[in-house]
């Protein structure tokens, strides 16, 4: 486990109203499970989310509020809300910064040639999620942190290319995990 910043906690991140938010004062009150999405144009990020729509009540049922991050502009996340139907907090953060403070990669651009990359680009088409304008940084990777309202990190999963990202079943293990050995 590792603890999250002082530096960190004071990033400021917008609301889709664009009103600004201390990162930190999202885990004052309960353990959150921080989903950052690459952008929101992602086609691999909808297919996330779409999975993750049917374990939010579980997550919730322990205590735990899911959230999410992207980095586009403040409209840019009002259209994802309503494009995706998302029904947990969303925030943006164009600078980036909280991507960089927690690890999220950028993959370099022989990345494009992979074949996981192609694979899960074929998967997610497959489950009728297309690629949309990139709204944000396409170059940015995602993750998912569960970080606890002592800012300490009780998971963290740092996606290695665009569409790797962990199965709902993996995030449900790992709140259940933190849960028994919390409560």
């Amino acid at each position: 486990m590792s603890n999250i910043s002082q530096e960190t906690s004071d990033i400021e991140i917008l609301t889709p109203n664009n009103e600004k938010v201390r990162l930190g004062d999202l885990w004052s009150n309960s353990p959150v499970l921080i989903v950052l999405v690459r952008h929101f144009g992602c086609q691999f990020c909808r297919e996330q989310l779409h999975e993750l729509r049917n374990v939010w009540k579980k997550i919730l049922s322990l205590g735990i509020t899911p959230i999410v991050i992207g980095n586009g502009t403040a409209l840019m996340a009002q259209d994802f809300v309503e494009e995706t139907g998302l029904t947990v907090p969303l925030y943006t953060n164009p600078e980036r910064n909280v991507y960089d403070a927690l690890g999220a990669k950028r993959p370099p651009l022989v990345a494009l040639l992979s074949p996981r990359l192609w694979w899960a680009g074929f998967r997610t088409l497959l489950k009728g999620f297309f690629p949309k304008q990139v709204q944000g940084d396409a170059a940015q990777l995602g993750g998912v942190f569960l970080i606890d309202t002592f800012s300490e990190v009780h998971f963290e999963y740092l996606s290695a290319y665009a569409g790797d990202n962990p199965s709902a079943k993996m995030l449900l293990s790992a709140v259940d995990l933190y849960y028994k050995k919390f409560n």
